[in-house]
């Protein structure tokens, strides 16, 4: 289910004109997308990739940079679990999301994006003020990944059973939650803090957690998996490491 936040109080909202560089990154990411993706989509697919992912750039900028850094592929992104389950009945030829969503959906990587050699990826609180202490949060702001029971299963073993859930479906209203004091904190993995940063002046502090999380990663659905695959093993840099990568190992 999808939760509408209202961009509100302290005097401040997330999408000023002039306030960061994160809204002018995401129109230079949408105009670069457009056109090298409508430049793209003239060469025959060879195969079908399915991609749910949150990232910090908007949807449209992110399906233009997938369909350009991908040729050959037709590669479809959803951002919200519903759609995610109802693309999926499609039958396309491979999968790419968190390692925690193909566990869900009964699915093996097939390849492990990693970071500098790991595989896995650290997560953090994000609150205004004092340090957040994952041991005493007691309202926690999160991204949707797995729906309302996996999502709160999946936080909760992040910072604690304590830990009350507000579910997001997109990076950008993660801020809001905070402007409205409607959490404490918001959980992220720790290389979007930055983004979260350069959309707000709010005194915005982090506390990195222990436990890791799996980085993205792809897994065989089709017949035409193995060109999909090799196809997103070429992927541009600029653009996987949207979504924390940096190699297909």
């Amino acid at each position: 289910m999808t939760r509408r936040t209202a961009h509100a109080s302290r005097g401040e909202s997330p999408h000023r004109a002039g306030e960061g560089s994160a809204g002018s990154t995401a129109v230079a990411f949408t105009a670069a997308a457009i056109a090298l993706g409508n430049a793209s989509s003239a060469s025959a697919a060879v195969g079908q990739l399915l991609v749910y992912l949150h990232v910090a750039v908007k949807q449209r900028a992110f399906q233009g940079l997938l369909s350009a850094g991908l040729p050959g592929v037709r590669a479809t992104a959803v951002g919200r679990i519903a759609d995610f389950d109802r693309a999926i009945q499609e039958a396309p030829d491979a999968v790419l999301t968190l390692p925690i969503v193909l566990a869900e959906k009964g699915l093996s990587p097939a390849v492990r994006g990693a970071m500098r050699g790991s595989t896995e990826e650290r997560y953090a609180l994000v609150g205004i003020g004092a340090s957040p202490d994952p041991s005493r949060v007691a309202k926690v702001g999160a991204l949707d990944i797995l729906g309302r029971e996996g999502s709160n299963r999946f936080v909760r073993s992040l910072v604690g059973a304590q830990a009350h859930v507000e579910r997001v479906t997109k990076f950008e209203d993660l801020l809001p939650l905070l402007q409205m004091q409607r959490v404490e904190a918001v959980l992220l993995p720790s290389r979007l803090i930055s983004d979260l940063r350069a959309a707000s002046r709010l005194p915005l502090t982090e506390r990195e957690l222990q436990a890791t999380v799996g980085l993205p990663a792809v897994a065989s659905t089709g017949p035409n998996a193995s060109s999909v695959l090799g196809a997103i093993r070429k992927l541009p840099k600029d653009t996987s490491k949207l979504f924390g990568v940096d190699e297909w190992p």
